[in-house]
């Protein structure tokens, strides 16, 4: 009996497929290079110690509001910016050792060399999201949210982490050394620290205040606390998707193009 054909799988599939590999294949370096988890987990809960019990009182004084319930959001981003740090330095070494190189002569999805780097951040950054998780919860954290709101300020976390990704991508692509990248690479953390993550923007003077208010990291950390404190969410969500997709879009399309220039030579 003959047995039936089998239909070849469709060169769709077949990018999935490498984009998921490429991805693996990021996330295993974590057995051989751990100090990516530590940047993610150690570094956000430092910024959180650090910032509470020893700026929280000053930040605080003259205010109703809990500083330990403002703060854990902010540190939320935080923590997404150092997740995407490790992108450039990956997508660096990569091109500068000449991996990418051998990968050009297998019959995959060149993008995905690039995209896996990015793809694997997420779970990173879910890492990195649960341990300060934990530690806000033994500092004495605590949120009303439903489940809803909590996945729905998890998704927003992550998309930050995506949005800065890509920019570190860009970086990488740019580097003419790891030691030269790993130093830019920093840039994408000032941001954040420019936004009103860790203290409010009320005694900011007026020209950083509308800067730091208005910025996407800003509007996105707004969403963050509003969902896990059970407020209103405003006009912040429309704009930090707004802002992070059009980000990501302009970052996604120089990748390519430097990927592209890269790979020529």
């Amino acid at each position: 009996m003959t047995p039936p054909a089998q239909h070849p799988r469709s060169s769709r599939w077949w990018a999935v497929s490498d984009h998921y590999e490429m991805a693996g294949r990021s996330l295993r370096h974590l057995a051989a290079e751990p100090d990516q988890l530590v940047t993610v987990t150690l570094q956000p809960v430092l910024t959180l110690v650090l910032m509470y019990f020893f700026l929280g009182g000053a930040i605080q004084a003259g205010t109703t509001e809990n500083y330990l319930d403002f703060l854990i959001p902010g540190v939320f981003i935080v923590m997404a910016g150092f997740a995407a740090v490790t992108t450039a330095t990956s997508v660096a070494s990569d091109l500068l050792q000449g991996v990418v190189d051998r990968f050009r002569t297998l019959p995959m999805a060149k993008s995905a060399v690039i995209t896996g780097h990015v793809v694997a951040d997420l779970p990173r950054s879910l890492i990195g999201l649960a341990v300060t998780i934990a530690v806000g919860l033994c500092m004495g954290f605590r949120s009303p949210a439903g489940v809803g709101a909590w996945a729905a300020a998890i998704g927003i976390v992550l998309l930050v982490t995506f949005t800065l990704s890509w920019i570190a991508a860009v970086i990488g692509l740019l580097g003419t050394s790891l030691e030269a990248v790993q130093q830019v690479s920093a840039v994408i953390i000032v941001p954040v620290f420019l936004s009103d993550a860790l203290v409010p923007t009320d005694t900011m003077p007026a020209w950083l205040r509308v800067v730091a208010a208005n910025q996407p990291l800003s509007q996105a950390t707004d969403c963050v606390r509003a969902l896990l404190a059970g407020t209103p969410l405003g006009d912040h969500l429309r704009l930090a998707l707004a802002e992070l997709v059009g980000i990501t879009a302009i970052a996604f399309t120089a990748s390519a193009l430097l990927f592209r220039r890269r790979t020529r030579r």
